[in-house]
């Protein structure tokens, strides 16, 4: 079965149409250390209501600091080192006591009920986070401000619920409710942070020390089990192409609703892509795509939106680079085609532009498209310019150089020349600026 790029293309009109039509950066001198966020969903009424504690720090010429919140309203606050807050805007403005040392800390209790951010489904009852997460949790959206997390999640008991982080307890709790908590210690941008909960059906696995769990309210066990059998070969193929491992204890992946959605640690795909994957097993590329995030855009992060692709072109050019080790040569070419063939329309009607963009604030359809399969085709590009071995030498430095850390193009150039001894400025200038 040939790639039918449609099954990527579905999902980016949802994923950054609104994520990214906010202001591309909201650091104003501000360095989020930890999250640790309460949240009960109710999901008759679809709202939520919690409390976020935020450590951060901030420069001391700073009077006072910017988080996004949403539609989130604010009822209360407390803190060290902070005077007040007030809400405009979707965001909420904190005053700072500028007789602290630099390091501050806020609880912002509040309600509300998402517009985005949240997908509540009624039959069956599921809850799942889809990006937006200043709509259910009061965070600094920029992607290069990165933070560890710890989530407590209060669900009604028949749900089983899914965080960012590893689980490190569960208590039932009254009124038939159950404390689900969840520890990150390590640093990633808040857009990766994320939950869902209903009812499923399960199959674990293990890969290593790292539990994999796979979840379908519509599929059985037997079948997650088919629909996911490859995902310890994809990480061993992503260790080994990013000379880094898999930095947590668990990786969960869920088929439910209608949105395909990485997040630090698991990630949602499409209920009907289940189907798919049953009747061709060759159709991995969404698996493949969602967890070669887990390295490049979680833990390797653009440091702007500008630099988008390299979060997206690299996810998109991995999955079929996973392809070419799992199916072939053949199956490769048919994924590279089919990213030129998206790029190419779009080239043929005017609507290229460079993979950096110099603002990012409203994409088109043509622009998405962009980052993803022409950012994937000037890889394989770059690929038949360096070779193999010097390529994937590159592509290995600067992962472990820049692991854990926000990145420009810039840095993907110069660790490409560095590790290669070519200088790329032509290729750079031709196809990504």
């Amino acid at each position: 079965m040939n790639l039918n790029p449609f099954f990527l293309l579905s999902f980016l009109t949802f994923l950054f149409s609104g994520i990214l039509n906010a202001s591309p950066t909201n650091n104003n001198g501000i360095d989020v250390l930890n999250y640790h966020v309460f949240l009960e969903p109710d999901l008759n009424k679809k709202e939520v209501k919690g409390c976020v504690l935020i450590k951060f720090k901030a420069d001391r010429k700073n009077d006072k600091v910017i988080f996004d919140s949403g539609n989130l309203k604010v009822t209360n606050f407390k803190g060290k080192g902070v005077k007040g807050f007030e809400q405009k805007e979707n965001k909420v403005f904190i005053s700072l006591d500028k007789n602290t040392a630099n390091e501050y800390e806020v609880e912002l209790f509040y309600e509300g009920k998402p517009e985005k951010g949240i997908v509540f489904l009624s039959s069956p009852q599921q809850i799942y986070t889809v990006y937006y997460t200043s709509e259910w949790m009061i965070c600094n959206t920029s992607p290069d401000d990165r933070a560890s997390l710890k989530i407590d999640l209060l669900v009604p008991n028949q749900f089983r619920a899914i965080a960012s982080g590893n689980l490190i307890n569960k208590q039932t709790q009254g009124d038939n409710k159950t404390l689900y908590s969840w520890n990150q210690d390590y640093e990633t941008p808040t857009y990766t942070y994320g939950f869902a909960m209903g009812s499923f059906h399960e199959y674990k696995d293990q890969y290593h020390d790292i539990s994999l769990n796979y979840y379908s309210h519509k599929h059985t066990s037997q079948e997650l089990e088919l629909i996911f059998k490859n995902t310890e070969d994809m990480l061993s193929f992503f260790e080994l192409k990013s000379g880094v491992q898999y930095p947590q204890g668990s990786y969960t992946q869920l088929i439910m609703g209608n949105h395909y959605q990485e997040m630090s640690g698991f990630a949602v795909l499409k209920e009907s892509y289940g189907e798919l994957v049953l009747t061709d097993s060759s159709e991995a590329n969404l698996i493949s795509h969602e967890l070669a995030h887990q390295w490049w855009g979680n833990m390797v992060t653009c440091k702007s939106w500008n630099h988008f692709w390299l979060n997206e072109g690299f996810a998109t050019f991995m999955s079929a680079a996973y392809n070419e080790h799992r199916f072939g040569r053949k199956k490769y070419q048919e994924n590279i085609d089919a990213y030129f063939n998206v790029y190419d329309k779009i080239r043929k009607k005017g609507a290229d532009k460079p993979l950096v963009f110099p603002d990012w604030t409203n994409p088109t359809k043509d622009d998405r498209n962009l980052v993803y399969f022409k950012g994937a085709y000037v890889l394989h590009l770059l690929r038949k310019e360096l070779g193999d071995e010097p390529f994937w030498k590159g592509i290995k430095f600067f992962t472990q150089k820049f692991y854990e850390k926000s990145v420009t193009t810039e840095d993907f150039q110069y660790a490409m020349e560095k590790s290669s001894k070519r200088d790329l400025k032509a290729f750079f200038n031709i196809w990504i600026y």
